[in-house]
């Protein structure tokens, strides 16, 4: 009886013993199945991360970030070393990236940001923006132990908005008023400085309408783009100004007959200041007399930018009792323009070198003949002293006589839009329709490769 008892118990135990093992095979299955599913996702992801080279959250947490600016006169050895890498590593990391990107083209101002390796302080990861568009990546390949870099494209989503506006105080007051971000004047302000002088020539009630490309990212404005059309009444006179690419690709600002907004002169060689002393005779403040004042005097802070006002070769630099640090420049059509009192010489700007129109040449102080610090900006015309706020300058290409039909065509419909904005809302479809860039119709020349990644969004 009892071995009949065993027997049963055995076979029992067997069954629940083979049971046991085909339930643990089952559920081992289930359950590895699933913890592949699960886990598809994370191995898509980091390869996402080698694709992309993104820092998986890991190795974020082993690596020291480190973010600043180039500074003026900075090389990219030195700036390397100024956070730590020694000479031989700065070089082969610039070596490596060279085929992708330069860094011998860095600009002061510009950000970079290092990621450097807790343990060993060497380079990880490297980003340096490039422009407001672009930015360069690179990363140390962990395989060959090179580095590796590529362009990113920063993927912007473009709208293209109206803005009205109404002047009371100034401009940027204005631009505020209206929820809009002071840059918007700058730009304004940059789009009409040879037609109007927003220190002196703006009144109240002056109004402006404009239409303004904004650029999204991660649906947060982020920054503006080119204003495309624009009109500005300063005094009962109304100014437009238009952004126009022609067939063959180029793209400029004119006004609705053609002439380009562009003028071989700038109204003003400063951004801010306060007109303090006019062309013409005046009573001297130091010498106590009337005497012929050959130009005009702009008061502002010391070390203001001083910009040149048109092109041209420098004539001479120096330095006298009476003008104080000076520059002369020699530009087309024999004028000469003059900047007194300077502080000091913006870096390489010396005789016989060319400078550019807008460049920053010098920095407003009070030396020389000066009761404060200002500005004398004096110019000339085959030799003979002129009033440069009187001065009619001389405008830059026009729109080619062979678009100009087409170009007045499109003005009209822009600006009876910009008119109409003022009274109802613009259809998005219609703005998109009629600002879409042309197809240019001549073959240009090849550009180089972009980065095909324009996915990334800016971290």
């Amino acid at each position: 009886m009892l071995s009949h008892f065993q027997r049963i118990f055995a076979r029992k135990t067997a069954l629940y013993l083979a049971s046991g093992i085909l339930i643990f095979v089952l559920i081992y299955t289930v359950t590895a199945n699933l913890f592949d599913q699960h886990n598809k996702p994370f191995e898509k992801k980091d390869a996402l991360f080698q694709q992309l080279k993104i820092m998986p959250p890991k190795l974020k947490d082993q690596l020291d970030k480190v973010e600043n600016y180039i500074k003026r006169g900075d090389t990219i050895i030195n700036t390397l070393k100024r956070e730590g890498l020694d000479h031989q590593s700065a070089y082969q990391f610039v070596a490596d990236v060279k085929p992708v990107y330069d860094l011998k083209r860095i600009g002061a101002g510009k950000k970079y940001t290092l990621f450097l390796s807790k343990k060993t302080g060497e380079l990880q990861r490297f980003r340096y923006e490039i422009d407001v568009n672009q930015y360069f990546n690179a990363w140390k390949d962990q395989d060959t132990s090179d580095y590796k870099g590529r362009i990113v494209t920063i993927p912007y989503k473009v709208k293209r908005e109206f803005i009205n506006g109404e002047i009371q105080e100034s401009l940027f007051a204005s631009i505020l008023d209206i929820g809009e971000k002071a840059e918007l004047a700058d730009i304004m302000a940059s789009l009409y400085e040879y037609d109007i002088d927003f220190n002196r020539d703006i009144r109240k009630k002056d109004t402006y309408a404009l239409v303004v490309e904004k650029m999204y990212l991660r649906g947060q404005f982020a920054r503006y783009g080119h204003i495309l059309a624009a009109e500005f009444t300063n005094r009962g006179k109304t100014i437009q100004v238009i952004r126009y690419t022609d067939p063959e690709g180029k793209t400029a600002y004119y006004h609705p007959d053609g002439r380009s907004v562009r003028k071989m002169f700038l109204r003003c060689p400063l951004p801010f200041m306060r007109l303090t002393s006019r062309y013409g005779n005046r009573r001297h403040p130091l010498l106590g007399f009337s005497a012929r004042h050959h130009g005009i005097d702009l008061a502002a802070p010391r070390g203001t930018r001083v910009r040149a006002t048109a092109s041209g070769i420098v004539l001479k630099t120096g330095y006298t009792s009476r003008k104080g640090k000076f520059i002369s420049i020699r530009h087309r059509n024999r004028y000469v323009t003059h900047y007194y009192h300077l502080s000091r010489f913006a870096k390489g700007v010396r005789r016989g070198k060319r400078v550019e129109q807008g460049q920053i040449i010098g920095y407003v102080g009070r030396t020389g003949w000066a009761t404060g610090p200002h500005l004398h900006y004096g110019m000339q015309k085959n030799r003979r002293f002129i009033n440069p706020l009187r001065l009619k300058s001389p405008t830059k290409e026009p729109v080619k006589k062979k678009y100009l039909q087409a170009f007045k065509q499109y003005t009209a419909k822009v600006f009876l839009l910009l008119s109409g904005s003022r009274l109802v809302k613009i259809p998005d479809s219609l703005t998109e329709a009629l600002f879409k860039t042309p197809v240019r119709q001549t073959p240009q020349p090849s550009q180089p490769a972009v980065s095909p990644i324009t996915s990334i969004n800016r971290q």
